[in-house]
């Protein structure tokens, strides 16, 4: 027998234990793991030599060719998944545009259809609710299910725009989610809170970027995820706060004893996890500009203690990026987001001093887990996709703007950071390699997401 692909000398890691083995492909699915011993022929091998191989990692939340009105994210579909190929994603999840009836939701799957056909990687999308709408819950649930979508995201704030879903609707789609195989995403900040600053700072003046941090403060995170942990755990829910950016939030549900992890899993993301505040006052600091902001250096510490005390069950980007000359509008015009898809990896690998295990579990295994991907992704075992990111643990570097993304600046500039992807196989295909991208646009699929049931126990432990 002849295998599409060997990647040989290496050493696996299935998101439990490292082994030396020898990793042989055949028809975009891993059909066999050997001792490096056993050599097998294949039309094609990779001497993986002093390196490790990871299932293909997923990043939950990203923001390709989002439209903002005025401005667009600067990564489509092409250029975004040629980002993800270099660091090691194969598989991402965006957004539907928000939907307030069946015919706005029709017609976002369209849009989104549409702009994805160019993507090199898989993709599935989360269904995206603006306000309160007006088909009840029961029924867009069994509508994402259709759909092979089974997640729903809210806005807990952003009234002004009319994205913010109230209370009420909040608690039945989260009453509804376990016993349909659904999770609500919750992008959770106090919107009351964010209002009252805002009024009463333009008594005085127009904020400006550097307000960021005193509008939309760490307590309008910690007090609405707090409420939003106690609806899950009150109705059994299966609740995913995305983009988690203090520790202090962390450290309010940790006192709550484990609990809330039946219920409710934590995401943050690689700018939380590595920036702080100050960038925001020098003379760039309008580039630091997302929602929720950076935090200070002790919130971030604290978040960074968190992830590594595993109160952290999920790694997204939230990649959402711009250029320079967008970012200089005046606040109230100025597009929020930032980039950093690509870099989870290294940022993890970093952080957790080279444990696999734990960088593997969070980039692949928990999200395919907690989304609905499990088990054909997320693992790399006989039997499943071929999707592996191959990786170097010890390479140590500065971190310098990727030429494979469309904006113009990275916040990530200059960071040192250790371990870089070196391969990344798509499907049973070498897809980047040598610092190139191999995979030519259109090669991903749309990805239809089974329904999720976390069990006694969240799947993110």
């Amino acid at each position: 027998m002849i295998y599409d692909l060997a990647l040989e000398n290496g050493t696996v890691c299935n998101g439990e234990e490292l082994f030396p083995a020898n990793v042989y492909i055949r028809d975009e699915v891993i059909e066999l793991i050997t001792e490096r011993k056993m050599k097998f022929q294949a039309r094609q091998s990779l001497d993986c030599s002093g390196l490790f191989l990871l299932p293909g990692f997923i990043d939950p939340h990203v923001h390709f060719d989002l439209f903002l009105g005025k401005y667009t994210s600067r990564d489509d579909f092409d250029s975004g998944s040629a980002l993800a190929l270099s660091g090691g994603v194969t598989t991402v999840i965006d957004f539907l545009d928000p939907v307030r009836t069946f015919e706005e939701l029709k017609e976002a799957v369209q849009r989104r259809m549409r702009s994805s056909r160019v993507s090199r990687v898989d993709y599935a999308f989360h269904v995206t609710l603006a306000g309160n709408p007006e088909f009840t819950p029961q029924a867009i649930v069994e509508a994402a299910m259709n759909l092979g979508m089974p997640s729903i995201k809210v806005f807990t704030t952003y009234s002004g725009s009319g994205r913010r879903t109230d209370d009420g609707t909040l608690l039945d789609l989260l009453a509804l989610s376990r016993s349909s195989g659904l999770v609500v995403l919750a992008h959770a900040e106090n919107d009351e809170i964010i209002l009252s600053r805002e009024r009463e700072l333009r008594k005085d003046c127009d904020p400006t970027y550097r307000d960021l941090p005193h509008l939309r403060p760490a307590i309008a995170e910690l007090s609405e995820v707090a409420k939003l942990v106690l609806f899950s755990k009150y109705v059994d829910g299966q609740l995913y706060v995305v983009h988690v950016s203090s520790g202090d939030t962390v450290k309010a549900l940790s006192l709550m004893n484990t609990e809330w992890k039946n219920n409710t899993v934590l995401e943050t993301c690689p700018q939380y996890l590595m920036l702080n505040d100050e960038a925001l006052g020098g003379e760039s600091g309008f580039l630091n500009t997302y929602c929720p902001p950076a935090r200070s250096e002790r919130e971030r510490k604290l978040l960074v203690r968190g992830l590594l005390e595993g109160n952290i069950g999920s790694i997204g980007t939230d990649h959402c990026p711009f250029t320079t000359q967008d970012k200089r509008e005046s606040f109230s015009s100025m597009p929020f987001g930032t980039g950093s898809l690509g870099l989870s990896f290294s940022v993890l690998n970093t952080l957790f001093d080279g444990d696999l295990v734990k960088v593997a579990s969070l980039l692949s295994i928990n999200p395919a887990r907690l989304l609905g991907l499990h088990p054909e992704r997320g693992t790399l075992a006989p039997g499943r996709a071929a999707n592996i990111a191959v990786v170097d643990r010890e390479r140590l570097y500065d971190y310098s703007r990727s030429p494979l993304t469309g904006s113009d600046h990275s916040l990530f500039e200059g960071i040192s950071l250790r371990g870089e992807v070196v391969t990344t196989v798509m499907r049973g295909r070498p897809a980047f390699h040598e610092n190139r991208v191999l995979l030519e646009t259109g090669s991903g699929k749309f990805v239809e997401r089974k329904r999720v049931f976390w069990g006694d126990r969240s799947a993110a432990e």
